[in-house]
């Protein structure tokens, strides 16, 4: 059998050889032997011939300067110079390997240095700090901004008290809403933990206009201050969360959404992650729970944006959807493309301005929220126990076309302030307009205890309460008993007042005397 050494030997020298005019290097004994021998039996024509006497053979000195004068311009643009042709059916060495996979890494694009937000697109400037560069992006609201119809400056004069009560937290109510710092994060995950990052603090808080100056050194009026910080390499964190904890020493309050359960936790990791102080702990408003409370009865779902859309009437246009703001990100780091994170940026600015304007909405609900949210306002105000301001609220959105929400508001309230009228009479309305078994119940527990009228009582509990099929049977068991004694009492009176007296001394006095009336008729 024919070797595979033959085999190779046979095939001669490449045809990319025979032009390059180098010499090759020399072959073994036996590989020229079966060279020659192939070369016999090849026709004429296909045989390598000589070169042409008047033609000279090429030096080999003359190869190698051809060779250097090759390769030079290829060093000159970078590119790592062509190896010299290996001889046929020798194995390449491992260097000339090596070279080989080098020449064919060094084919791809060079990778794009990563961008750098202060030069770009991105509204960043750097500042250096001991802990790094930090990149600060800051603008100004004007006097008269707004969020569609609620006005930025509302914040500023927002009651505290009245935010303490929706929040059911007292000790938002000795806070000063003007030095509140109001804080919304961008991170790589939503699931929390080690392993996210926060890359964007947006920051806003009110500064007056005496205490700064315009570009010409003029006073500039009273407005909220926007401040975003933002991570242009992940390792990057320590000079923004130094930042974050000199605007949180200067603040008096937190307010956030959904910062209670999100955005401060993940914070102190950060803080824990790169071996900081712990930021200080603050008064904090989560306008989330807030909104739940207020807007339950209208809004099915309470999103910022929907709160945004809804409460605030305004539209966001081209915004970048909360799901794909990790991958704009990740784009970014990956391609250095600032772009991608400039609908990310927006998204955070807009997000943070949403919440000034609901302060200052909630700050001053009677004037501000219509009536289907003071309703849930009222009824807020009762779990906090301000009766009075409750029930101020609850007529104020029951004239406004509150609608059953607001009669329920309001029938809660009269009956906690001990107004069982007040609350039959809205009970009974809110009856007739909608099938609720929870107010069935409250009629029930009226009529029964305070009207005293247990047959109209039965007949609610009949229909059906929003209680658990044993308490509904106690109850229906109990108000069949008060009307079986009283019908007995009724029954009493109604005799005359012999047949009355003759039923008091029982069944066989009764016999008794029927024939002595007969005797004497």
């Amino acid at each position: 059998m024919t070797s595979f050494k033959s085999k190779l030997a046979r095939l001669g020298p490449l045809p990319t050889e025979r032009r390059s005019g180098a010499p090759l290097a020399p072959a073994p004994a036996s590989r020229a032997r079966g060279v020659a021998a192939a070369e016999d039996q090849l026709p004429a024509a296909l045989t390598p011939s000589a070169p042409d006497a008047g033609e000279a053979a090429p030096d080999a000195s003359e190869a190698a300067l051809a060779a250097g004068e090759a390769a030079r311009p290829a060093a000159a643009a970078g590119r790592p110079a062509a190896a010299p042709p290996v001889a046929s059916g020798a194995r390449p060495s491992l260097d000339e390997l090596r070279e080989r996979i080098s020449r064919i890494v060094a084919r791809g694009a060079p990778p794009t240095p990563r961008a750098d937000p202060a030069r770009g697109e991105l509204p960043f400037h750097v500042e250096q700090t001991p802990g790094g560069p930090l990149y600060v992006s800051r603008t100004r609201s004007l006097a008269a901004a707004r969020v569609g119809r609620a006005p930025l400056v509302a914040a500023r004069d927002a009651d505290p008290a009245m935010l303490a009560l929706l929040a059911l937290d007292p000790a938002l109510a000795g806070c000063d809403v003007r030095r509140a710092l109001f804080l919304d994060t961008e991170t790589t995950g939503l699931a929390g933990g080690t392993g996210t990052v926060p890359f964007l603090i947006g920051l806003a808080w009110f500064d007056p206009g005496g205490a700064s100056a315009g570009p010409l050194g003029e006073p500039s009026s009273d407005g909220f201050v926007m401040e975003q910080l933002l991570l242009r390499r992940l390792g990057e964190e320590e000079p923004i969360l130094q930042r974050l904890t000199e605007r949180l020493a200067g603040a008096s309050m937190i307010i956030t959404y959904n910062g209670k359960a999100f955005d401060m936790p993940l914070l102190r990791t950060r803080y824990v992650m790169n071996r900081l102080p712990p930021p200080p702990e603050l008064p904090h408003l989560d306008l989330v729970h807030v909104a739940r409370r207020i807007h339950k009865a209208r809004l099915k779902t309470r999103t910022l944006i929907a709160l945004e859309h809804d409460v605030l009437g305004r539209v966001r246009v081209g915004d970048v959807p909360g799901g794909e703001i990790v991958a704009c990100y990740a784009h970014f780091l990956r391609t250095g493309d600032e772009e991608a994170l400039l609908g990310v940026v927006e998204h955070n600015a807009a997000d943070v301005l949403a919440m000034v304007a609901l302060v200052g909405l909630y700050g001053e609900p009677l004037g501000s929220l219509a009536a289907g949210d003071l309703a849930g306002v009222a009824a807020t105000l009762r779990r906090a126990g301000a009766l009075e301001r409750a029930a101020e609220l609850a007529d104020a959105a029951v004239e406004r076309g509150g609608g059953a929400a607001a009669r329920r508001a309001r029938g809660d309230i009269a009956k906690a302030r001990g107004d069982k009228a007040r609350a039959l009479s809205d009970y009974e309305a809110l009856a007739a307009e909608i099938d609720d078994p929870a107010v069935r119940l409250e009629l029930a527990k009226l009529y029964e205890h305070h009207v005293r009228a247990f047959a109209r009582a039965l007949e609610l509990a009949d229909q059906g309460t929003a209680e658990p099929e044993p308490a509904q049977a106690r109850r229906r068991a109990r108000l069949q008993r008060k009307i079986d004694r009283r019908s007995g009492g009724a029954a009493a009176l109604a005799l005359p007042f012999e047949q009355a007296e003759s039923a008091a001394a029982g069944p066989g006095s009764e016999r008794a005397a029927a024939p002595r009336r007969e005797g004497e008729e």
